[in-house]
């Protein structure tokens, strides 16, 4: 059986889908059968994201007719072995995908749920930026999957820039896991070269380490303050003051 996850967010804005892919193609990086449910029913932002846009076959909404069967859904990535999506584009019902989840079940070994199929989930993530909305967002939020039942809960920092650290600007990761109680899964870097489909070094080695914390191999977030200690790390900090 697979590990199903539920990542989620009760802000937007916070990373939930870009957090999803990322995870997910370390995860398959280490040889890990992945699958990203897309729980984006309107415009399916994780097709998108990912870079599968119009490679649908199927969705779940011709499942949820009864037009398919789960796994002629399932789209997996030109360039990742291991990486399959499973648009829900059209999608109604949404409770739908929590059959789709057990019909797929034993064909992957982490499933990651783009804040759906909920009800399929042992373990769920929360993804926050490191700004007092979000933080206010995520608190909510974890109270409300620990009413739901949720046991094992895990924060993600994302878009944490460590020069606003170093500054006084905002809290470390550490400190907004330790305010909200909840263990810190990974740490994500600001990265402004997402929203162009692209990925810094800095970011891809930060999903690595999340994706060996995830998968149990070893512990470890990305430490986001290096780049900006010393002289050369001061004047970075200087100079993204002035963008």
């Amino acid at each position: 059986m697979a590990v199903k996850i539920y990542v989620t967010s009760f802000k937007g804005g916070t990373g939930v889908t870009s957090f999803c892919i990322g995870l997910g193609l370390a995860l398959a990086e280490l040889g890990e059968r992945t699958l990203i449910i897309d729980g984006d029913n309107l415009s399916g932002g994780a097709l998108l994201a990912g870079g599968l846009s119009n490679m649908q076959v199927y969705t779940l909404a011709d499942y949820e007719k009864g037009a398919c069967r789960a796994k002629q859904t399932l789209i997996a990535h030109p360039q990742a072995q291991n990486l399959c999506f499973m648009p829900s584009l059209g999608l109604k019902d949404v409770a739908v995908t929590n059959r789709a989840v057990a019909d797929v079940d034993g064909l992957f070994d982490f499933i990651l749920a783009d804040k759906t199929a909920k009800d399929s989930c042992e373990k769920a993530i929360i993804v926050t930026e490191p700004f007092l909305p979000s933080v206010k967002s995520a608190d909510c939020c974890r109270s409300a999957l620990a009413d739901g039942g949720f046991k094992d809960i895990g924060l993600v920092v994302n878009k944490i820039c460590g020069g606003q650290v170093l500054n006084g600007e905002i809290m470390t990761a550490q400190e907004i896991a330790s305010v909200l109680h909840l263990p810190l899964t990974a740490v994500i870097p600001e990265d402004l070269t997402l929203s162009a489909g692209k990925r810094l070094p800095n970011t891809v080695k930060a999903f690595k380490i999340a994706a060996a914390a995830v998968s149990g191999r070893k512990d470890g977030t990305c430490n986001v303050l290096t780049k900006y200690i010393g002289l050369s790390g001061y004047i970075k900090r200087k100079l993204r003051e002035k963008v």
